[in-house]
């Protein structure tokens, strides 16, 4: 995927400032260190198994300390991490039992809070420009046949369609609940989200179907490539809406049972840092 620059002006965890940027799978679990903490993308796909071991590194090496580095094997730990990526990124608790030592933990997000960053955004020349846009960076797919349009809502002009099944990456989400739509990081219009839908975590290495549309399928879904794929897309200021969570892990082992706290915060890319 292309890559995205993302300028963060507000407070908050820190950043890597060189990242990859939104809708790219550059950015997704980008490793700073296991102290300062680890970034992961929200969305488990494009490489959910790299994810989920810098998750785990980042729980044991930093987050969580020694204590699960001591108690979990590497299996345990890996599962682990991927509970913890699904509790923050529903902001729902997960639990989770090991199928070999008896382990057993809750990961429950304890509270939530919302921050603001200001992100350069990208957009084909033929998409209006939103002013606030809430982080998503999520493969979804469209749950039947439905209308891409120019801009979040209906009177704005249709521009394309996705076919039923059809994957995306979901760039972030508008206040009226419409989804921008990516094309390898631009946007490249908008769908209204009780459309469209996540992809569930069983199916997210598959590849992002918008990314790799073809001439052909574009014209038959109503896309002129020339214009949602511009050489020169335009580049916008937006207000990216992300979340910070308190999360708490009450794990049990073989060694005894614990109880820790960690904070999440995540980025302008839809990215994760714990720590």
């Amino acid at each position: 995927m292309a890559a995205l620059a993302v300028s963060v002006f507000a407070t908050g965890c820190a950043t890597d400032g060189n990242g990859g940027g939104w809708g790219t799978k550059q950015s997704i679990g980008t490793a700073i260190g296991a102290v300062a903490g680890v970034l992961l993308g929200s969305q488990i796909g494009g490489g959910s198994g790299r994810t989920v071991a810098m998750i785990a590194g980042a729980l044991a090496g930093g987050a969580l300390g020694n204590w699960i580095g001591s108690s979990l094997d590497a299996k345990d730990q890996e599962a682990l991490a991927a509970s913890t990526q699904r509790a923050l990124a529903s902001g729902q608790a997960q639990t989770w039992t090991s199928d070999h030592s008896g382990a057993k933990a809750t990961i429950r997000p304890v509270s939530s809070k919302t921050q603001t960053h200001e992100a350069s955004l990208k957009r084909s020349q033929n998409v209006v420009q939103v002013k606030t846009l809430t982080a998503l960076n999520e493969t979804w797919q469209a749950k039947s046949s439905t209308n891409l349009r120019a801009g979040p809502g209906t009177s704005n002009a249709k521009i394309g369609s996705l076919s039923g099944g059809q994957t995306f990456t979901a760039l972030g989400r508008t206040a009226d609940d419409w989804i921008a739509v990516g094309r390898k990081g631009v946007t490249v219009g908008y769908v209204y989200g009780p459309l469209v839908k996540p992809v569930a975590v069983a199916k997210a290495d598959q590849a992002v179907d918008l990314d790799n549309i073809t001439v052909a399928q574009a014209q038959s879904q109503g896309f002129d490539l020339d214009t949602i794929e511009p050489a020169k897309p335009v580049v916008d200021q937006v207000a990216v809406q992300t979340t910070c969570r308190t999360v708490q892990y009450d794990v049990t082992t073989a060694k005894g049972s614990e109880s820790k706290t960690v904070d999440a915060c995540q980025q302008p890319d839809g990215a994760w840092q714990i720590g």
